[in-house]
């Protein structure tokens, strides 16, 4: 098997040039590049990838972990991840927790068996014996948007202060009765819901800062037919979602109803998924920099930090967009 030592022999160049050819980058002549890669095709040269990985003590391989791909914005992270691996020259290997312990678990063990170089983590889970769990696998996690504690690297967004700002400026609109939507909120256990709760608390801050103005929770499973209690006709409302999934759903229940957004009720969501691109009225919204967010927990993940610093934390400034339904 030809080797790239070989190749740089027959070519007559350093083994720099011949990975500047292999890799695509600059630094290199176009005629050197394809005098090169002619000889990669005349020898059928192939890259030893065990033996790269080796030598560099990686893999080359990333775990992400994320709770479904039902929910657009997961898929959206999925394919800024690979992105961004695909830049680096690395691979990622998906798993899908479903909010279940067990699945998310077993799913981090399996990608730790496989000595993946660090695990990106959208965590279902918390508390002292996950943590525990976490260690144990002997990888570098980064957590993404539900943090667990101090001692883990985060990246996610200023949920609270975005979330306490829209909702000012939707009581600002005229609405004084308020609902957020926030499923699976009050259910009992140990599902990490973090990025929900610190919405719903930025959201309670605003109401709480308006008098004459109610906020409700809608964290049940149901919450459609929860809101199909609520008399519209009474007090100017808006419902306020933790996501435009569920902002999506709820529309579509609305227009089944009769009832208008905008003119019957409010309607927000979060996330500022790509399908809102066909939806009338445009739904205003929260954008989420998947893409930046991606950028920043691969760094924290693959690039080399101060063994005795402590874990980054960063929260990444987020944009309201205003549309037609509030």
């Amino acid at each position: 098997m030809i080797t790239t030592k070989d190749l740089a022999r027959i070519c007559g160049v350093s083994l720099g040039t011949i990975d500047r050819a292999l890799r695509n980058r600059t630094g290199i002549r176009p005629e050197t590049r394809a005098r090169i890669l002619a000889k990669v095709q005349e020898y059928g040269y192939t890259p030893n990838i065990n033996a790269r990985n080796l030598k560099k003590k990686r893999t080359a391989e990333v775990g992400l972990l994320v709770h479904d791909l039902d929910n657009e914005f997961f898929g959206e992270l999925v394919n800024a991840v690979q992105e961004i691996a695909w830049q680096r020259d690395f691979y990622i290997q998906v798993a899908v927790s479903q909010r279940d312990e067990r699945r998310e678990r077993t799913a981090l063990e399996h990608m730790a068996g496989r000595n993946v170089d660090g695990i990106l983590l959208f965590p279902a889970s918390s508390g002292p014996d996950y943590e525990s769990f976490l260690r144990g696998l002997g990888r570098p996690v980064v957590t993404i948007a539900n943090r667990l504690s101090e001692a883990w690297p985060f990246v996610g967004l200023s949920d609270r202060a975005t979330e306490r700002e829209a909702t000012a400026e939707i009581i600002r609109r005229g609405h004084t009765r308020l609902y957020f939507v926030g499923p699976l909120c009050v259910s009992p256990g140990r599902l990490n819901l973090y990025s929900i709760e610190e919405r719903y608390a930025g959201f309670m801050e605003a109401v709480r800062a308006q008098a004459g103005t109610s906020g409700t929770l809608v964290g049940g499973a149901d919450y459609v037919e929860e809101l199909r209690l609520v008399d519209f006709s009474s007090e100017r409302t808006a419902i306020v979602c933790c996501s435009d999934i569920f902002a999506l759903e709820i529309l579509n229940d609305l227009r089944r109803r009769g009832i208008s957004v905008p003119r019957d009720v409010g309607l927000m969501g979060f996330d500022s998924i790509d399908a809102l691109r066909y939806v009338q009225p445009r739904l205003s919204t929260i954008e989420y920099p998947v893409r930046r967010m991606s950028e920043v927990a691969f760094s924290l993940l693959i690039d080399p930090h101060p063994a005795d610093s402590a874990p980054a934390s960063v929260e990444l400034p987020s944009r309201i967009v205003w549309a037609e339904s509030v």
